[in-house]
Protein backbone atom coordinates (compact mmCIF):
# COMPACT_ATOMS: atom_id res chain seq x y z
CA UNK A 1 0.00 0.00 0.00
CA UNK A 2 1.36 3.30 -0.98
CA UNK A 3 1.64 5.98 2.00
CA UNK A 4 0.91 9.53 1.69
CA UNK A 5 4.38 11.43 1.67
CA UNK A 6 4.36 13.65 5.55
CA UNK A 7 6.30 16.65 3.78
CA UNK A 8 9.16 15.48 6.07
CA UNK A 9 11.79 14.71 2.91
CA UNK A 10 13.80 17.32 0.76
CA UNK A 11 12.01 17.33 -2.61
CA UNK A 12 13.31 19.20 -5.64
CA UNK A 13 16.68 19.54 -4.33
CA UNK A 14 17.32 15.95 -6.55
CA UNK A 15 18.72 17.69 -9.76
CA UNK A 16 21.57 19.32 -7.30
CA UNK A 17 22.13 15.57 -7.04
CA UNK A 18 21.93 14.47 -10.56
CA UNK A 19 24.17 17.36 -11.35
CA UNK A 20 26.72 16.44 -8.89
CA UNK A 21 26.82 12.76 -10.52
CA UNK A 22 27.19 13.95 -13.80
CA UNK A 23 29.77 16.67 -13.14
CA UNK A 24 31.38 14.79 -10.14
CA UNK A 25 31.90 11.06 -11.77
CA UNK A 26 35.16 10.72 -14.14
CA UNK A 27 34.65 14.62 -14.96
CA UNK A 28 38.93 14.74 -14.14
CA UNK A 29 39.95 12.08 -15.23
CA UNK A 30 41.69 11.19 -11.42
CA UNK A 31 38.69 9.78 -10.08
CA UNK A 32 38.67 6.99 -12.92
CA UNK A 33 41.47 5.50 -10.66
CA UNK A 34 39.48 5.88 -7.19
CA UNK A 35 36.11 4.26 -8.87
CA UNK A 36 36.55 0.80 -9.27
CA UNK A 37 32.66 -0.31 -10.20
CA UNK A 38 31.74 -0.45 -13.70
CA UNK A 39 27.96 0.70 -12.09
CA UNK A 40 29.22 2.51 -9.15
CA UNK A 41 25.45 3.24 -8.23
CA UNK A 42 23.66 -0.04 -9.13
CA UNK A 43 20.86 -0.54 -7.17
CA UNK A 44 19.19 -4.02 -6.40
CA UNK A 45 15.88 -2.23 -4.65
CA UNK A 46 14.99 0.13 -7.71
CA UNK A 47 16.67 -2.61 -10.18
CA UNK A 48 17.03 -1.95 -14.28
CA UNK A 49 14.83 -0.70 -17.04
CA UNK A 50 13.11 -3.32 -19.65
CA UNK A 51 14.61 -2.83 -22.70
CA UNK A 52 12.42 -0.62 -25.05
CA UNK A 53 10.79 -2.33 -27.86
CA UNK A 54 9.31 1.03 -28.83
CA UNK A 55 9.59 2.62 -32.73
CA UNK A 56 10.73 5.81 -33.08
CA UNK A 57 10.44 7.38 -35.91
CA UNK A 58 13.18 9.54 -36.85
CA UNK A 59 12.86 13.33 -39.06
CA UNK A 60 14.40 12.44 -42.37
CA UNK A 61 17.76 13.61 -41.88
CA UNK A 62 21.29 12.84 -43.24
CA UNK A 63 23.04 10.43 -40.74
CA UNK A 64 25.91 12.94 -40.27
CA UNK A 65 23.39 15.28 -38.46
CA UNK A 66 22.60 12.91 -35.88
CA UNK A 67 25.85 11.37 -35.06
CA UNK A 68 27.31 12.82 -32.56
CA UNK A 69 30.34 10.64 -32.11
CA UNK A 70 30.05 9.66 -28.33
CA UNK A 71 30.73 6.07 -27.50
CA UNK A 72 27.12 6.00 -25.84
CA UNK A 73 24.36 3.10 -25.54
CA UNK A 74 20.95 5.25 -26.51
CA UNK A 75 18.11 4.51 -28.84
CA UNK A 76 18.27 8.20 -30.94
CA UNK A 77 21.55 9.10 -31.71
CA UNK A 78 22.34 12.65 -30.76
CA UNK A 79 19.98 12.41 -27.67
CA UNK A 80 20.33 10.69 -24.09
CA UNK A 81 17.37 10.88 -21.84
CA UNK A 82 18.00 10.30 -17.88
CA UNK A 83 14.84 9.35 -15.87
CA UNK A 84 15.38 11.13 -12.19
CA UNK A 85 13.90 10.10 -8.74
CA UNK A 86 13.49 10.92 -5.67
CA UNK A 87 11.60 8.48 -3.48
CA UNK A 88 9.65 9.44 0.25
CA UNK A 89 11.21 8.52 3.42
CA UNK A 90 9.76 5.29 3.13
CA UNK A 91 11.25 4.43 -0.59
CA UNK A 92 7.70 3.75 -1.79
CA UNK A 93 6.39 7.05 -3.63
CA UNK A 94 8.63 9.26 -6.22
CA UNK A 95 7.48 12.47 -5.21
CA UNK A 96 10.31 14.12 -7.37
CA UNK A 97 10.03 13.11 -11.55
CA UNK A 98 12.18 14.77 -14.04
CA UNK A 99 13.36 13.66 -17.32
CA UNK A 100 16.61 15.37 -17.96
CA UNK A 101 17.41 15.54 -21.91
CA UNK A 102 21.23 15.75 -23.65
CA UNK A 103 20.96 17.02 -26.94
CA UNK A 104 24.20 15.91 -27.75
CA UNK A 105 24.50 17.61 -30.94
CA UNK A 106 23.16 21.14 -29.77
CA UNK A 107 25.05 21.79 -26.72
CA UNK A 108 21.40 21.54 -24.81
CA UNK A 109 20.06 20.08 -21.72
CA UNK A 110 16.18 20.33 -21.76
CA UNK A 111 14.21 19.13 -18.52
CA UNK A 112 10.94 17.65 -17.90
CA UNK A 113 9.19 18.50 -14.75
CA UNK A 114 6.71 16.20 -13.80
CA UNK A 115 3.73 17.10 -11.43
CA UNK A 116 4.18 14.01 -8.66
CA UNK A 117 -0.05 14.10 -8.82
CA UNK A 118 -0.55 13.64 -12.29
CA UNK A 119 -3.48 11.49 -12.54
CA UNK A 120 -2.48 8.58 -14.91
CA UNK A 121 -5.41 5.77 -13.55
CA UNK A 122 -5.80 2.61 -13.31
CA UNK A 123 -4.03 1.55 -16.13
CA UNK A 124 -0.95 2.11 -14.40
CA UNK A 125 -1.66 2.38 -10.88
CA UNK A 126 -3.11 0.35 -8.10
CA UNK A 127 -3.51 3.15 -5.62
CA UNK A 128 -7.26 4.51 -5.14
CA UNK A 129 -5.95 8.44 -5.83
CA UNK A 130 -4.67 7.12 -9.06
CA UNK A 131 -1.70 9.43 -9.03
CA UNK A 132 1.93 8.66 -10.79
CA UNK A 133 3.98 9.49 -8.06
CA UNK A 134 2.63 5.83 -7.12
CA UNK A 135 3.30 3.70 -10.13
CA UNK A 136 7.26 3.28 -8.53
CA UNK A 137 5.83 0.75 -5.17
CA UNK A 138 2.12 0.09 -7.00
CA UNK A 139 2.50 -0.07 -10.49
CA UNK A 140 0.78 -2.57 -12.64
CA UNK A 141 3.15 -4.38 -14.22
CA UNK A 142 3.91 -7.06 -12.07
CA UNK A 143 6.58 -8.23 -14.07
CA UNK A 144 9.01 -5.10 -14.16
CA UNK A 145 11.36 -3.20 -11.56
CA UNK A 146 10.06 -0.51 -9.83
CA UNK A 147 12.25 1.64 -12.06
CA UNK A 148 11.06 0.15 -15.22
CA UNK A 149 7.35 0.73 -14.05
CA UNK A 150 7.86 4.23 -13.87
CA UNK A 151 9.84 4.39 -16.73
CA UNK A 152 7.81 2.32 -18.95
CA UNK A 153 4.35 5.32 -17.85
CA UNK A 154 6.91 7.92 -18.73
CA UNK A 155 7.42 6.45 -22.43
CA UNK A 156 3.79 5.77 -22.95
CA UNK A 157 2.44 9.48 -21.54
CA UNK A 158 5.45 11.75 -23.58
CA UNK A 159 6.77 9.06 -26.45
CA UNK A 160 10.32 9.73 -25.39
CA UNK A 161 12.91 7.08 -24.88
CA UNK A 162 14.82 6.79 -21.51
CA UNK A 163 18.13 5.57 -21.96
CA UNK A 164 19.21 5.69 -18.27
CA UNK A 165 18.00 6.59 -14.71
CA UNK A 166 19.18 8.53 -10.83
CA UNK A 167 17.48 8.09 -8.08
CA UNK A 168 17.46 8.89 -4.31
CA UNK A 169 16.14 8.57 -0.99
CA UNK A 170 15.46 12.53 -0.23
CA UNK A 171 16.14 12.23 3.17
CA UNK A 172 19.43 11.53 2.24
CA UNK A 173 20.55 15.10 0.71
CA UNK A 174 21.68 17.21 3.48
CA UNK A 175 25.20 15.91 3.98
CA UNK A 176 26.12 16.21 0.40
CA UNK A 177 25.26 20.15 0.12
CA UNK A 178 27.68 20.20 3.89
CA UNK A 179 30.31 18.03 2.14
CA UNK A 180 30.41 20.39 -1.52
CA UNK A 181 30.32 24.12 1.49
CA UNK A 182 27.20 24.77 0.51
CA UNK A 183 25.19 26.86 -2.35
CA UNK A 184 26.03 30.42 -2.99
CA UNK A 185 22.29 31.33 -3.48
CA UNK A 186 20.57 34.69 -3.94
CA UNK A 187 17.18 34.11 -2.16
CA UNK A 188 14.40 36.45 -4.01
CA UNK A 189 11.96 36.89 -0.41
CA UNK A 190 12.49 35.97 3.17
CA UNK A 191 10.95 32.50 3.76
CA UNK A 192 9.72 31.55 7.34
CA UNK A 193 10.05 27.82 7.07
CA UNK A 194 8.92 27.49 11.20
CA UNK A 195 8.85 30.47 13.84
CA UNK A 196 12.50 29.94 14.33
CA UNK A 197 13.97 28.49 10.86
CA UNK A 198 13.97 31.75 8.56
CA UNK A 199 16.13 32.70 5.77
CA UNK A 200 16.13 35.84 4.72
CA UNK A 201 16.06 37.46 1.34
CA UNK A 202 19.86 38.11 -0.23
CA UNK A 203 22.67 37.00 -0.95
CA UNK A 204 23.86 34.13 1.31
CA UNK A 205 25.05 30.34 1.39
CA UNK A 206 22.78 27.88 2.24
CA UNK A 207 24.23 24.98 4.30
CA UNK A 208 22.22 21.54 4.36
CA UNK A 209 19.65 22.49 6.67
CA UNK A 210 19.09 25.44 5.18
CA UNK A 211 18.65 24.37 1.67
CA UNK A 212 16.09 21.73 3.40
CA UNK A 213 13.75 24.67 4.22
CA UNK A 214 14.38 26.29 0.88
CA UNK A 215 13.07 23.27 -0.96
CA UNK A 216 10.61 21.61 1.04
CA UNK A 217 8.69 25.26 1.60
CA UNK A 218 5.50 25.98 0.28
CA UNK A 219 2.63 26.24 2.62
CA UNK A 220 2.30 30.55 1.92
CA UNK A 221 2.25 29.71 -2.02
CA UNK A 222 -0.57 30.60 -3.68
CA UNK A 223 -0.18 27.75 -5.64
CA UNK A 224 1.16 25.17 -3.42
CA UNK A 225 3.17 22.57 -4.99
CA UNK A 226 3.43 24.37 -8.21
CA UNK A 227 4.98 27.26 -6.98
CA UNK A 228 7.04 24.93 -5.02
CA UNK A 229 7.86 23.57 -8.49
CA UNK A 230 9.14 27.01 -9.75
CA UNK A 231 10.52 28.13 -6.66
CA UNK A 232 13.06 25.33 -6.39
CA UNK A 233 14.45 26.44 -10.06
CA UNK A 234 16.22 28.93 -8.61
CA UNK A 235 18.28 26.07 -6.32
CA UNK A 236 18.65 24.25 -8.93
CA UNK A 237 21.05 26.63 -11.01
CA UNK A 238 22.47 27.74 -8.13
CA UNK A 239 23.79 24.32 -7.61
CA UNK A 240 24.56 23.55 -10.98
CA UNK A 241 26.71 26.47 -11.20
CA UNK A 242 28.63 25.33 -7.77
CA UNK A 243 29.42 22.11 -9.12
CA UNK A 244 30.92 23.42 -12.19
CA UNK A 245 33.58 25.37 -9.89
CA UNK A 246 34.01 22.32 -7.99
CA UNK A 247 38.19 21.29 -8.47
CA UNK A 248 39.00 17.37 -8.59
CA UNK A 249 40.15 17.43 -4.61
CA UNK A 250 36.50 18.45 -3.67
CA UNK A 251 35.31 16.04 -6.22
CA UNK A 252 37.43 13.13 -4.98
CA UNK A 253 35.94 13.65 -1.47
CA UNK A 254 32.69 14.07 -2.62
CA UNK A 255 33.10 10.47 -4.39
CA UNK A 256 32.14 8.06 -1.22
CA UNK A 257 28.88 10.29 -0.45
CA UNK A 258 27.77 9.87 -3.12
CA UNK A 259 27.89 6.19 -3.80
CA UNK A 260 26.31 5.50 -0.23
CA UNK A 261 23.25 7.57 -1.30
CA UNK A 262 22.73 7.28 -5.34
CA UNK A 263 20.86 4.49 -6.77
CA UNK A 264 21.72 4.89 -10.89
CA UNK A 265 22.34 2.47 -14.27
CA UNK A 266 24.50 4.30 -15.43
CA UNK A 267 27.97 3.03 -15.76
CA UNK A 268 31.20 4.86 -15.52
CA UNK A 269 32.36 5.37 -18.63
CA UNK A 270 28.71 6.58 -19.44
CA UNK A 271 29.09 9.08 -16.26
CA UNK A 272 32.13 10.34 -17.88
CA UNK A 273 30.66 11.41 -21.27
CA UNK A 274 27.89 12.99 -20.11
CA UNK A 275 29.89 14.57 -17.19
CA UNK A 276 32.24 16.32 -20.11
CA UNK A 277 29.22 17.35 -22.41
CA UNK A 278 27.54 18.77 -18.97
CA UNK A 279 30.68 20.90 -18.62
CA UNK A 280 30.53 22.30 -22.27
CA UNK A 281 26.80 23.26 -21.94
CA UNK A 282 26.50 27.03 -20.77
CA UNK A 283 23.69 28.05 -18.59
CA UNK A 284 21.91 29.61 -21.03
CA UNK A 285 21.31 26.19 -22.31
CA UNK A 286 19.85 24.60 -19.83
CA UNK A 287 15.66 24.92 -20.30
CA UNK A 288 13.51 23.57 -17.33
CA UNK A 289 9.79 23.20 -18.31
CA UNK A 290 6.81 21.92 -16.56
CA UNK A 291 4.49 19.52 -17.56
CA UNK A 292 1.50 21.57 -19.02
CA UNK A 293 -1.96 21.14 -17.44
CA UNK A 294 -3.73 22.23 -13.94
CA UNK A 295 -5.08 21.23 -10.87
CA UNK A 296 -7.80 18.66 -9.49
CA UNK A 297 -10.34 18.89 -6.76
CA UNK A 298 -11.62 15.81 -4.94
CA UNK A 299 -14.72 15.21 -7.32
CA UNK A 300 -13.40 15.49 -10.35
CA UNK A 301 -12.73 12.31 -11.34
CA UNK A 302 -12.03 10.53 -7.47
CA UNK A 303 -11.82 12.42 -4.45
CA UNK A 304 -8.77 13.08 -3.80
CA UNK A 305 -6.83 16.25 -5.36
CA UNK A 306 -4.68 16.14 -8.42
CA UNK A 307 -2.99 16.86 -11.45
CA UNK A 308 -4.81 17.13 -14.95
CA UNK A 309 -2.01 16.66 -18.33
CA UNK A 310 -3.69 19.32 -20.32
CA UNK A 311 -3.00 16.70 -23.63
CA UNK A 312 -2.55 19.14 -26.47
CA UNK A 313 -0.51 21.31 -24.81
CA UNK A 314 1.70 18.63 -23.32
CA UNK A 315 2.59 17.42 -27.21
CA UNK A 316 3.09 20.68 -28.62
CA UNK A 317 5.40 21.28 -26.36
CA UNK A 318 7.18 17.67 -26.25
CA UNK A 319 7.58 18.07 -30.22
CA UNK A 320 9.16 21.28 -30.06
CA UNK A 321 11.86 20.98 -27.13
CA UNK A 322 12.11 16.89 -26.63
CA UNK A 323 11.97 15.65 -29.92
CA UNK A 324 14.86 17.14 -31.48
CA UNK A 325 15.42 14.02 -33.81
CA UNK A 326 12.06 12.51 -33.91
CA UNK A 327 9.26 13.08 -36.15
CA UNK A 328 6.66 14.60 -34.20
CA UNK A 329 3.84 12.84 -32.67
CA UNK A 330 -0.24 13.46 -32.17
CA UNK A 331 -2.23 13.26 -29.30
CA UNK A 332 -3.81 10.34 -29.78
CA UNK A 333 -0.56 8.22 -30.17
CA UNK A 334 0.20 9.36 -26.37
CA UNK A 335 -1.58 7.52 -23.25
CA UNK A 336 -2.40 10.94 -21.52
CA UNK A 337 -5.51 11.03 -19.35
CA UNK A 338 -6.95 14.48 -19.69
CA UNK A 339 -9.50 14.73 -16.70
CA UNK A 340 -9.86 18.25 -16.66
CA UNK A 341 -9.64 21.35 -19.12
CA UNK A 342 -10.72 24.83 -18.21
CA UNK A 343 -7.98 27.12 -18.41
CA UNK A 344 -4.49 27.81 -19.73
CA UNK A 345 -3.27 27.38 -15.91
CA UNK A 346 0.37 26.23 -16.57
CA UNK A 347 0.93 25.22 -19.81
CA UNK A 348 3.35 27.94 -20.24
CA UNK A 349 6.01 27.29 -17.54
CA UNK A 350 9.74 27.39 -18.56
CA UNK A 351 13.09 28.98 -17.37
CA UNK A 352 16.60 28.45 -18.41
CA UNK A 353 19.61 28.72 -15.41
CA UNK A 354 21.35 31.83 -16.78
CA UNK A 355 17.63 34.11 -16.81
CA UNK A 356 17.54 32.56 -13.05
CA UNK A 357 21.10 33.18 -12.63
CA UNK A 358 20.42 36.95 -13.40
CA UNK A 359 17.34 37.33 -11.25
CA UNK A 360 15.01 37.20 -14.38
CA UNK A 361 12.34 34.53 -13.30
CA UNK A 362 8.75 35.39 -12.54
CA UNK A 363 7.47 36.53 -9.00
CA UNK A 364 5.98 33.70 -6.86
CA UNK A 365 3.00 34.73 -5.71
CA UNK A 366 2.31 34.39 -1.54
CA UNK A 367 -1.30 33.67 -0.21
CA UNK A 368 -2.98 36.37 1.43
CA UNK A 369 -2.79 35.51 4.72
CA UNK A 370 1.05 34.25 4.57
CA UNK A 371 3.50 34.81 7.03
CA UNK A 372 5.43 37.88 6.97
CA UNK A 373 8.32 39.46 8.68
CA UNK A 374 8.10 43.13 10.25
CA UNK A 375 10.69 45.13 7.94
CA UNK A 376 11.16 47.80 6.00
CA UNK A 377 12.08 45.77 3.25
CA UNK A 378 10.63 45.46 -0.47
CA UNK A 379 7.66 42.54 -0.26
CA UNK A 380 6.71 43.23 -3.52
CA UNK A 381 7.98 39.54 -4.73
CA UNK A 382 5.54 37.91 -2.48
CA UNK A 383 2.44 39.64 -4.76
CA UNK A 384 2.16 38.78 -8.89
CA UNK A 385 2.76 41.08 -10.66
Amino acid sequence: MVRKSKFKIFRDILLLLITLAILFIAGKGMIKSVVSDSQPFKSEEAGELDADSNTYMLKPMEPEQMFDGLDLYQYIEGQYTVLCLGMDEEGLNTDIMMLAQFDLNAAKINILQIPRDCYVGPEYTKAEHGKINSVYSDGVNEGSTPVAKVANCLKDLFGIPIDAYIGIKCTDVPPVVDAIGGIPINVPYDIIYEADKIIYKGEQVLNGEQSEWFVRFRHDYLEGDIARIRAQRIFLAAGMQKVKNLGTLKVLSIYPTLKQYLMSDLDISEIGILCDFAQTVPMENVTVRMVPGEDLSPGDINNYYGYSIHEQETVDMLNEYFRPYQEEMTAEQLHITEVKHTATYYDNDSTNFADIENGDVPSVPFREDANKLESDSDTDVYEEE
